[in-house]
């Protein structure tokens, strides 16, 4: 054909633009809401990615309940140790690590919710006060404080006295809590993301975090400071438990306690060596759990209401429904009255399902599993694309990325129940178990502080700061809290 030549021209631009619109590695980290699911539409309801060294299966909402509920196929707790890095951890457990821990939450948290939420709430009306006079300085000032910050130290706190009881309360002993929720993070691949190390030569970086953290913060940080005091309430604490002369009204209010009494040995003898390591090995864990994750939920939903303030005058009103009168006369809120606020209830389910969840807890194949299109080989990560779950239309509507703070409020779906549509706190036998407390420190958080002020954004605005896990990375911004005139509290 006679100037065939002028074909090349279109052909290249052809391929340029298929080159170009193809989606790139960079994606899954960037863009990953967009990488991901134009995969899914493309090859089907189950895709593999190659991510961090990994060939990880993802699937959507079709398969979504099948994979996080069938255990036996989907291991949960291979799943959490491998991609969280935990393998070593969970070798010495001999595999009980996650159930234990559930246990203990459910025994030693969930069960005294109200007794604790009766605790701690003068922590958070003291620190939301303090927070709110810092933030009206900023404004003169021009330097912001860190609302993230503030109040990670205390969740800090009201962690320390779940865990390990009010003698440990100090100023040196918060710190080392707070560094062990981060180097907790890092162990576990929560900043993995922002590193090119991380992202690209993954088993470089576990190598480097494990030498960090396990063999130098936690070794020369936590247990220097904690483990002479841990051992000796562990000996203190197996003596009560055994003694037949305690009450259980007058046992210690702590997990630690709770721990000591489930291990003790029948015979009489003492705790040993390496059972007192594997309790150390727990609270690291439930330190982790309970800090970093609530405190970055909780800086979501400020974030959201600082975009969204025609939702703070019924938070307000609520508020104030709720409220409950203190022995002396004072105002307070309980597990009681935060049970009864449905609005902010919703708010926050709301802000969970839509702030772009992407990866969810991820599962392991125990064996040769055939789902969907594929066969999945025993031995790999498979998880849900949370967003085709959350952003679901069939069960949404096409109105599925619209945010109704309030819905949910007149679905009476509360926050921390989890199904087949809500899966931010998983789903099945290995939900969430410190949900119940997480979602009370969250409102204790936004009640305290809108009740003083009124929270707006300085840019206007927020960014993701790491579109691929905004489970455990809090949202990019500078809040800014500007005081009542007369306020709720």
């Amino acid at each position: 054909m006679e100037h065939s030549y002028l074909l090349v021209g279109p052909l290249l631009l052809a391929a340029y633009g298929w080159y170009a619109k193809r989606p790139q590695p960079e994606d899954i980290f960037s863009r990953p809401r967009e990488a991901y699911g134009e995969a899914l539409r493309t090859y089907g309801p189950v895709i593999g990615v190659r991510r961090k060294g990994n060939l990880e299966y993802v699937v959507n909402h079709e398969y979504a309940r099948y994979v996080l509920t069938c255990d036996r196929l989907f291991s949960f707790e291979q799943g959490s140790a491998a991609i969280m890095n935990l393998q070593p951890i969970m070798a010495l457990t001999e595999g009980t690590l996650f159930r234990d821990l559930q246990d203990f939450v459910r025994d030693g948290i969930v069960a005294r919710i109200d007794e604790i939420v009766y605790r701690i709430w003068p922590l958070f009306q003291r620190d939301a006060k303090s927070f709110v006079e810092l933030a009206a300085e900023g404004i003169k000032s021009g330097r912001h404080p860190s609302c993230f910050d503030h109040f990670r130290g205390t969740i800090a706190e009201t962690t320390l006295i779940l865990l390990l009881g009010q003698d440990y309360v100090n100023h040196r002993n918060l710190e080392i809590v707070e560094e062990v929720s981060n180097g907790m993070a890092e162990l576990t691949g929560q900043y993995q993301n922002f590193s090119l190390i991380g992202k690209y030569l993954p088993i470089l970086w576990i190598v480097y975090t494990w030498i960090k953290v396990m063999l130098i913060s936690i070794p020369f940080g936590f247990l220097r400071t904690y483990g002479p005091m841990v051992w000796k309430d562990i000996d203190r604490y197996q003596k009560m438990a055994t003694s037949g002369n305690l009450s259980p009204k007058d046992e210690p209010r702590n997990v630690l306690f709770l721990i000591v009494k489930t291990y003790a040995p029948q015979n009489g003898g003492r705790i040993g060596f390496f059972r007192r390591l594997y309790i150390a090995i727990l609270l690291l864990c439930l330190i982790f759990a309970a800090v970093h994750t609530t405190t970055v939920v909780s800086q979501w939903v400020l974030y959201q209401l600082a975009v969204r303030p025609e939702y703070l005058g019924p938070l307000r009103e609520e508020l104030s429904r709720v409220l409950e009168e203190d022995e002396d006369g004072s105002m307070r809120l309980t597990a009681a009255s935060l049970r009864e606020a449905r609005l902010l209830d919703s708010f926050i389910r709301e802000v969970m399902r839509l702030k772009g969840d992407t990866i969810s807890t991820m599962r392991y194949t125990t064996c040769d599993v055939p789902l969907g299109n594929v066969i999945i080989p025993k031995g790999h990560f498979v998880t849900p694309m949370s967003t085709t779950v959350h952003e679901n239309p069939e069960v949404f509507g096409e109105d599925s990325r619209e945010f109704n703070g309030f819905q949910w409020a007149e679905q009476n779906k509360e926050a921390v129940m989890t199904g087949p549509a809500h899966i931010v706190f998983g789903l099945g036998r290995f939900a969430c178990p410190g949900r119940v407390l997480a979602i009370n420190e969250i409102k204790l958080i936004v009640f305290s502080l809108i009740a003083r002020a009124t929270p707006t954004l300085l840019e206007g605005k927020f960014e993701v700061a790491d579109p691929l896990n905004t489970v455990t990375q809090p949202p990019k911004g500078t809040l800014v809290l500007n005081p009542l005139e007369k306020p709720y509290l």
